[in-house]
């Protein structure tokens, strides 16, 4: 059996209630708050239990979204769902076509080795600028962060088998 939190991504978190007609406030851990309007059916986290909801109905909000479950039909249901995580199952995802492509659950974990072996970290987080992607790399030796961008000019390529994203930093990158 595989465990929940293999088999789930976690997409966004619940914050809080919004109207009394049951609709909750979410904020999206996707690249975009479009992401809930693809999925039929989310598990929320609370505690150790996971319980699994169809949505509804979804609308953006600012830099937010609000979300409408079924059978959560008013305020004092949708309060028992504020701080909870919201998960997809991974199997929902569209597949990659793309050696060069990624999801970025994949990537966190990565070692970020130069292209001569030396080890520069592990890939900690990764967030959107609007034009590309950005590493965000962290040295434990050297208790240090660097930003790689995830350019054509500074990635030369994702070995997934060992687990190690091989880069040429641009001139400045690494100092």
């Amino acid at each position: 059996m595989i465990p929940m939190e293999e088999r789930f991504l976690l997409i966004g978190k619940i914050t809080k209630t919004h109207g009394i007609k049951g609709e909750v406030r979410v904020v999206s851990f996707t690249e975009s708050v479009d992401t809930f309007r693809l999925l039929k059916e989310v598990y929320i986290k609370k505690g150790d239990f996971f319980q699994k909801f169809q949505i509804k109905n979804v609308r953006p909000h600012k830099n937010i979204c609000i979300v409408a479950f079924e059978g959560i039909n008013k305020i004092e249901d949708a309060q028992t769902l504020i701080g909870g995580s919201i998960y997809c199952d991974k199997s929902f995802l569209p597949p990659i076509t793309s050696p060069d492509e990624y999801y970025w659950h994949e990537v966190i974990g990565l070692e970020v080795r130069l292209i001569t072996g030396e080890k520069i970290g592990k890939i900690k987080n990764v967030f959107n600028t609007g034009s590309n992607d950005i590493f965000v790399v962290y040295n434990k030796r050297e208790k240090k962060e660097y930003l790689i961008p995830s350019i054509e000019d500074t990635i030369e390529k994702f070995d997934w088998e060992r687990k190690i994203l091989w880069i040429k930093p641009l001139a400045g990158l690494l100092d």
